[in-house]
């Protein structure tokens, strides 16, 4: 499909617009609702003598929450996604995607830009479900928001854009920035420069129309430029006017490169027509003339590149499409504004209640009862009676009060997907059992609505994460994540989109904070039965959903050191290398981590023979030499890695070390055994036997020791356990005996108690003995 004529392009858009006019003015209703504005129009208002107009803010609310719900789901966690790698070295992919995710989050999080995109994005899905964002040039990673009604797509566009032909997104340019986009040193070769300075020129002349101008040079041309230049600032307020233009991006595959190119054409709705018809002349007073012309070069392979939606469509009907769509403002708003009518007519009654009727004949009755002052002592004419409340029209009290409620259900269970108010508003104490159906129900809900926005929020990070990578780029951001990258030791090879997947990170309870904080809870009653490191991420989630701060998280439960799979692992395999074995570790374990808890361990053994008198046995020295082999053969693994050459340099120097000490005990045994063996008749065959015995029954010496240790060790533990046995029944055995004691001496006292009171009242009793 090519668009080589601008005035077909002009009419493509006009017939879009046509089209989105309509939808336009229903979202109008839904911003105004939801905006605060009352839901009788002024003439309404008037023909009907309406009193009471004004919005109870229901719909206003409603969005607000749910607005909430999605900022818990994406800003909480510290970071937007996480990127992981199948690239490179396999002990070295969780690293680097570590340094990666955390580089690329620390400029999204900071970003003000991005903050206001996404809080855009997320307010238009809650009222039209539909929240696009687009990227105005090829080197800024930070898309900026849009407004619905200025993105034009065909109807009946599948949510997967998979028929999409063309789309329209409305732009207007301020003269500066267009003139900003058409100077400098690199200008982009498809911009039509004299129709560019005939836009600068309109927006002159306009300006100087209705303000008045006192510029003595304003017909100067060869000032023009210098003039802009001078007042730029002037010109991108709000008092100069503004050039509209319509960017059209299609997809044509008839060249040699596939792809979506580029045109730009000034718009015709604020042109002149008749009879709503298509404009004759744009604001130049012309047609058929391209502001930006792409010609047959390719602006992006994937639309993905030019523009995002995110989604939260709630309809019903399949297959589901762009303008199908249903958002939680349209399928609320009936109801909304029902409610408000209701509560409207409903505070009118209320008034009305409060008002005071009098009954009069005649005119002059009518006069002498506007005389009347309802005040103190006053006093009243008899020729006025007041209406009692019984003559008077009642409005159905009951009725109305069942009215609003219905609504008020009908709101909360359409709302629920998105708000956290679920629960029922009545008094009624429910079970343990009841409140926890009620939060799985509303588990599900959330979760639900919340995955179509995981879902396609992964495509904009993706496109985010693309524009990062971009070598040369001229954004700072991207400059100062690339160097900090490079700096980290990521190798730039592996600076490319296609060597890392993203995942959004989650937070817990989809962004409810009751699901939340029922999560939270309910985790750290069961943390006792995980791992330490499984407990400290519990305690951090719990902080987490608790605060609703990230740092504060990090700082209260930091992320502690804890021993890897591999260095575990290495640790085990010292004790059987030094008995001479042969260890194969895994080819997914780093071999860094290996290795060093390999020569860690090794260099401890040799410090203690050496503080032993730097003497051994030939097993030891045998595992020693075992123990050298297997970490010469994982530092010849990591040298491969060109990177970490130096790395392999450093260990290797180290373990040259190390094995010298090694050479040294195996020369000292020698001679140690030369001297043993004396006599210099005993041949070597003798000598052999010799040695071996000797080996042999050193060997069974040490494992007699280890197993005399182990006995003992074993012997002390349960001694142990029985003494704590015993001490534990020694001091149940005291508490009971404090115990009986306590009830005891609790018997005697209210025995002593009750017998004194007996006695008192004995005595109360008796009569009193008077004197004869």
């Amino acid at each position: 499909m090519k668009f080589t004529s601008a005035r077909i392009v002009e009419e493509t858009c006009y017939a879009m617009r046509l089209a989105e006019f309509q939808r336009s003015r229903n979202r109008a209703l839904i911003d105004s609702l939801a905006g605060g504005a009352p839901p009788y129009t002024q003439q309404e208002a008037e023909q009907n003598g309406i009193e009471v107009n004004t919005n109870d803010l229901s719909l206003t609310r409603l969005a607000h929450e749910a607005r909430q719900q999605l900022y818990k789901a994406f800003f909480t966690p510290a970071s937007f996604f996480t990127c992981r790698t199948d690239m490179g070295p396999v002990h070295k992919r969780q690293e680097r995607g570590a340094i990666v995710t955390k580089e690329i989050n620390r400029v999204m999080k900071k970003s003000l830009p991005y903050f206001e995109t996404s809080r855009s994005k997320f307010a238009l899905d809650i009222l039209h479900g539909i929240g696009p964002s687009c990227w105005n040039t090829k080197e800024k990673w930070c898309p900026d928001p849009l407004d619905i009604g200025d993105v034009l797509i065909p109807t009946g566009t599948l949510l997967t854009f998979s028929n999409l032909p063309f789309l329209a997104i409305y732009r207007a340019y301020t003269a500066a920035e267009l003139d900003r986009l058409t100077s400098g040193p690199k200008v982009d070769p498809g911009w039509n420069i004299p129709v560019v300075k005939k836009a600068i020129k309109w927006c002159e002349e306009e300006t100087a129309r209705l303000m008045g101008s006192n510029w003595n040079d304003y017909w100067n041309p060869e000032k023009q430029t210098e003039r802009f230049r001078e007042n730029a600032g002037f010109y991108a307020t709000d008092i100069v006017q503004k050039i509209a233009c319509l960017d059209f991006f299609y997809w044509d595959d008839s060249g040699k490169e596939e792809g979506w190119r580029r045109k730009i054409v000034l718009d015709a709705w604020g042109g002149y027509s008749d009879g709503g018809t298509m404009p004759d002349k744009n604001i130049l007073g012309g047609r058929d003339e391209f502001l930006y012309n792409g010609g047959n070069r390719v602006y992006a392979s994937q639309l993905g590149e030019i523009v995002h939606f995110q989604f939260a469509d709630l309809a019903a009907k399949a297959p589901f499409t762009y303008h199908g769509v249903r958002s939680l403002g349209f399928l609320l708003y009936s109801v909304c504004h029902l409610q408000n009518r209701l509560r409207c007519s409903f505070n009118e009654a209320v008034f009305e209640g409060l008002l005071m009727y009098m009954r009069v004949k005649s005119g002059d009755e009518a006069e002498r009862a506007l005389k009347i002052q309802l005040a103190h002592r006053g006093i009243i004419d008899p020729s006025v009676e007041f209406l009692s409340p019984a003559e008077r029209w009642q409005p159905n009290e009951k009725l109305a009060e069942l009215g609003l409620r219905e609504n008020d259900s009908i709101i909360r269970a359409n709302s629920g997907s998105y708000t956290e108010n679920m629960f029922p508003q009545d008094k009624t104490e429910r079970t343990r059992f009841e409140v926890q159906a009620q939060v799985n129900a509303m588990t599900a809900l959330v979760s639900s609505a919340l995955e179509q926005a995981y879902k396609y929020q992964t495509f904009e990070y993706n496109e985010i994460f693309r524009r990062f990578t971009r070598p040369n780029s001229r954004d700072p951001d991207v400059r100062e994540f690339r160097v900090r990258c490079l700096t980290r030791g990521i190798p730039e090879k592996m600076l490319t989109p296609e060597a890392w997947d993203l995942e959004p990170e989650r937070v817990m309870g989809s962004g409810n904070k009751t699901l939340e904080m029922a999560i939270a809870q309910q985790l750290m009653e069961w943390r006792a039965a995980f791992g330490p490191e499984a407990q400290q991420t519990i305690l951090h989630d719990a902080v987490l959903a608790i605060t609703d701060d990230a740092a504060k998280a990090r700082a209260l439960v930091p992320e502690g050191k804890h021993v890897s799979d591999a260095r575990h692992d290495a640790m085990l395999a010292f004790g059987s290398l030094m008995f001479g074995a042969e260890v194969q570790f895994r080819p997914d374990q780093n071999a860094i981590d290996i290795t060093e808890t390999l020569l860690g361990e090794m260099a401890l053994k040799i410090g203690q023979i050496s503080r032993m008198g730097n003497m051994t046995s030939p097993q030891e020295v045998l595992g020693l030499q075992n123990v050298g082999t297997h970490i010469g053969k994982l530092i010849e693994q990591i040298g491969q890695d060109k990177p970490e050459q130096e790395r392999a340099k450093r260990y290797g120097q180290a373990l040259g070390k190390l094995m010298n000490e090694v050479k040294g005990f195996a020369q000292r045994l020698q001679e140690q055994m030369a001297q043993q063996n004396g006599d210099s008749g005993v041949d070597e065959e003798t000598k052999a036997k010799i040695e071996a015995l000797l080996i042999t029954a050193k060997a069974k010496a040490a494992n007699t020791r280890e197993s005399h240790a182990q006995r003992s060790a074993q012997k002390m533990a349960q001694w142990e356990i029985e003494q704590k046995r015993a001490d534990e029944e020694h001091a149940l055995k005291m508490q009971r005996e404090l115990q009986r004691q306590q009830v005891e001496d609790a018997a005697t006292d209210i025995k002593t108690a009750a017998e004194i009171k007996r006695e008192r009242a004995k005595a109360a009793a008796e009569p009193k003995k008077t004197d004869a």
